[in-house]
């Protein structure tokens, strides 16, 4: 962990830093300026995000050349597309020329070219600029010399990641530690599917720390995730990376009844458990042995995030007719729990204005948003302390 020194730089005292880093036993969470303030989210948007690594999509999004999906991460537009040799690259999603936004959504590029819509400056699939309209008079210009801005990225598992910034250590070196947690599920020969989206009201951190702890599930899920996977159950790790993970069992650890199929060499650990876990800062996924749910983010201010939840199924899924009542049988079960969780942010996103806050003291079953707490902080002040030498 980072020292404590240069505190100052990222707006928080150092008795508010100290009280963080103590052992978890002894450790308080962050304080509550940390998701209202915008002087701090301004700090967060250039130490946090734009310095690691941060999902686009995953690679099912993108089955053929000229296949595309857009991402606005953290105000930056991005675009990934798979290019005529199968090459999956993540690029600047905004002309070269008066700095419109070339593609929204998602689907296939027409003709294999990005094009402008403004003034028609079409791109190839490697971000090279294919034709410029009525440029012919310019002088010293080449359309050889124009091109997107190609951004470091990765895939880990089927799903996209990109870091802007491009500094970042390898995606897979970081990552190493939970592979072996991760692996079996195979998440790379799955497609993914959309259930739901929402602006939720409240700074992302909430969110994020809500689904990464089953504390409160006896009071928030009585009736559902906690009478089928009980919180004193829960089994938090210790971690070596930026990320968090830990494991809900049924009562009996009994085999876990899933909605498709699992693979015949799944481990039995991983049928008798779900695996809960967290890619810093922001990716979310809870899986059983079948049927990953993946969570979202569209950080938009301080104060705002769009949530996005998807599910990943056995590849081919989506090609059968009849797949939409089993993808309705899973949302029927996923959504009351989502919507629950959604009540209680509510509360604490409307709670953390308020001027009688304090830095709170942690449960041993909130052990995984004290290692985000430590992470958030490690990237804070990673770079504070550089530009202070």
């Amino acid at each position: 962990m980072q020292s404590n020194s240069t505190g100052v730089a990222i707006g928080l005292d150092e008795s508010e830093i100290e009280a963080v880093r103590r052992p978890l036993a002894q450790a308080a969470l962050l304080p509550a300026k940390v998701y209202s303030d915008p002087h701090l989210f301004r700090l967060e948007r250039d130490n946090v995000f734009a310095r690691n690594w941060l999902p686009v999509c995953h690679v099912s999004q993108l089955t053929q050349p000229g296949a595309f999906v857009t991402r606005k991460l953290i105000n930056e537009p991005v675009i990934a597309v798979r290019n005529r040799d199968g090459n999956i690259l993540v690029m600047s999603n905004v002309c070269r020329h008066r700095n419109t936004i070339l593609m929204s959504g998602s689907g296939t590029c027409k003709a294999g070219r990005i094009v402008c819509p403004y003034h028609g400056w079409a791109y190839s699939l490697d971000g090279r600029l294919a034709s410029a309209p009525h440029m012919d008079q310019a002088l010293d210009f080449s359309k050889d010399d124009v091109r997107l801005p190609i951004l470091r990225s990765a895939i880990w598992h089927g799903f996209v990641f990109v870091n802007i910034d491009g500094n970042a250590p390898s995606l897979t070196a970081e990552l190493a530690g939970i592979e072996p947690d991760i692996a079996p599920y195979r998440f790379e020969d799955m497609e993914i599917v959309e259930i739901r989206r929402r602006t939720m009201p409240w700074n992302w951190k909430i969110s994020l720390e809500n689904f990464s702890e089953a504390y409160h599930q006896p009071l928030v899920h009585p009736k559902t995730a906690d009478h089928e996977f009980p919180a004193t159950m829960a089994e938090y790790q210790d971690v070596s990376g930026p990320y968090g993970l830990f494991s809900l069992y049924q009562r009996n650890r009994e085999i876990i009844p899933t909605f498709f199929p699992a693979a015949a060499d799944m481990p039995d650990k991983l049928r008798r458990s779900v695996t809960v876990f967290n890619l810093y800062p922001y990716f979310h996924c809870l899986t059983d042995a079948s049927t990953p749910l993946v969570l979202d983010f569209n950080v938009l201010n301080e104060n705002e995030h769009e949530l996005i939840w998807s599910m990943l199924l056995p590849k081919g899924s989506l090609a059968k007719p009849d797949i939409e009542p089993d993808i309705s049988k899973f949302k029927t079960f996923i959504e009351p729990i989502l919507l629950e969780d959604v009540g209680i942010c509510t509360g604490v996103g409307e709670g953390v204005h308020s001027r009688f806050t304090i830095q709170g003291r942690l449960s041993h079953m909130e052990k995984t948003i004290y290692q985000f707490h430590n992470w958030w902080l490690d990237a804070m002040l990673s770079t504070a302390k550089v530009s202070s030498t």
